[in-house]
Order: structure tokens, then C-alpha cells, then sequence
């Protein structure tokens, strides 16, 4: 098994995203995909590699159906960060790569994506993209209720009952 290299190089990262990304701490992605290539093999030398903090999957109620249809389980992996954040990691590989890795984002908040290249010396990440809020209808959350949907259906009065 071919060991990846000490160093990574992170390219293209939007000063908004450098704010909260995770593939900036220090050693997390090496980790991470040296405990994948351990488990599972020589990673491709190049490759798509998507995140999200596991807590805004948890908001969703679990990854939605249209994550589970694009990725592949033996592909995922959950790891945490130094100070314990838990995070969903999801390596696309193969020609439909970075179409599936772009579907995918569109339904992970907080996620961000590089396409990765592993060379003699360095893993290189050039991001690729990365969705914040998410717009309500793309994930699937039930619609808000007015206060005047609320008090006309009684909801917030049998609170007192």
C-alpha cells in the first residue's frame, strides 16, 4: 500500500469558505484518508473528496435519500476533528466523479469540496465548492408555519391546556 504524503496543499479556497473550512486543520484530511486507504486500499491518484460536519446531517434527520443514491458506503467514512467535531467524508472516484460529488454538496450544508491529486510529494486539494445554508426546498425540510397558521389551528393554544 503506498503511503500519502506529509504535506497538503489547498488551493483556491474563497476567503468566506476559509473561515469555517475543516480541510484547513492541520493533519484532519491526511488522516482521514490515510485511515480510509488503510481500511480499504491505494486511494486513486486522482479523486473528489467532499465534507460535512455530521451535525448539520443529524439536522436533516440523516443523509438525504439523494446522497445515499450517489455515494458509495464503502467510500464514506465518519472521522472527528481535534477538538471532537464529528464529520461525514465521502470520496467520489471513477468518470462521474465530480457530477455525483456536485448532486451531493447541493444536499450537505456546511460541506465543502476539492478535487484531489496525490503527487510524489503532496496531497493537492483544489476546491471545488462548498454550500452553506441551504435554500428549504433542496433538502427537504417541512415548510414553516405562520403564527396565524398556528393560533387559527389551535396548535399554540392547547400548549396552555
Amino acid at each position: 500500500m503506498a503511503q500519502l504524503p506529509d504535506r497538503l496543499e489547498l488551493a483556491g479556497v474563497p476567503v468566506h469558505v476559509q473561515s469555517w473550512n475543516v480541510a484547513k486543520i492541520p493533519g484532519f484530511v491526511l488522516a482521514v484518508l490515510s485511515r480510509w486507504q488503510r481500511a480499504h486500499g491505494d486511494l486513486p491518484e486522482r479523486f473528489c473528496l467532499t465534507m460535512c460536519p455530521q451535525v448539520e446531517i443529524n439536522t436533516l434527520g440523516g443523509l438525504p435519500r439523494r446522497v445515499i443514491e450517489l455515494t458509495d458506503p464503502r467510500l464514506t467514512c465518519r472521522h472527528f476533528t481535534g477538538c471532537n467535531k464529528p464529520y461525514f467524508v465521502v470520496i467520489f472516484a471513477g468518470e462521474d466523479a465530480r457530477t455525483c460529488q456536485h448532486a451531493v454538496q447541493e444536499q450537505l450544508p456546511w460541506s465543502e469540496s476539492y478535487e484531489a491529486q496525490i503527487t510524489a510529494t503532496a496531497l493537492r486539494l483544489t476546491f471545488s465548492g462548498a454550500s452553506e445554508d441551504l435554500e428549504e426546498d433542496s433538502c427537504g425540510k417541512r415548510p414553516q408555519r405562520t403564527l396565524q397558521e398556528l393560533l387559527e389551528r389551535g396548535d399554540l393554544v392547547s400548549i396552555l391546556e
